[in-house]
């Protein structure tokens, strides 16, 4: 069972004068029924919150269940204003009664201490 996300901020700076805009796609593609939450990098402290537009409150809210036999997309809409922002993702979950965590930060597999964090512009 996925219990939450928590979203650390590793840097968050104006963007560089000579990046062009890009477009943002107004719908993603997701299957019906997976998770989408929308994560403010603006905020302190980062809010993840279930997407208004797909609010269906048995499937789109912490927690929700997860198996081998029922696996899920889990769908992160990230808005980080107008910066450039790194961040990193710690998915926190219940398994057979055991708490657990993991932390996404990019980090490779040759030195899984040294993530450098994804990076969004806005």
């Amino acid at each position: 069972m996925v219990t939450g996300i928590r979203v650390n901020v590793l840097s968050a700076e104006a963007l560089p004068k000579d990046e062009e805009e890009h477009s943002h796609p107004d719908n993603c593609a997701v299957t019906a029924h997976e998770p989408m939450f929308d994560v403010n990098l603006t905020q302190t402290p980062v809010s993840v919150v279930p997407t208004a537009r797909r609010a269906e409150p048995d499937r789109t809210d912490f927690p929700f269940t997860v198996s081998a036999d029922h696996p899920k997309q889990l769908t992160l809409r990230i808005n980080p204003g107008k910066r450039d922002v790194r961040f990193s993702l710690k998915v926190e979950w219940v398994a057979d009664g055991e708490y657990g965590s993991a932390i996404l930060d990019n980090s490779s597999d040759r030195d899984p201490r040294k993530g450098h964090g994804y990076r969004v512009t806005g």
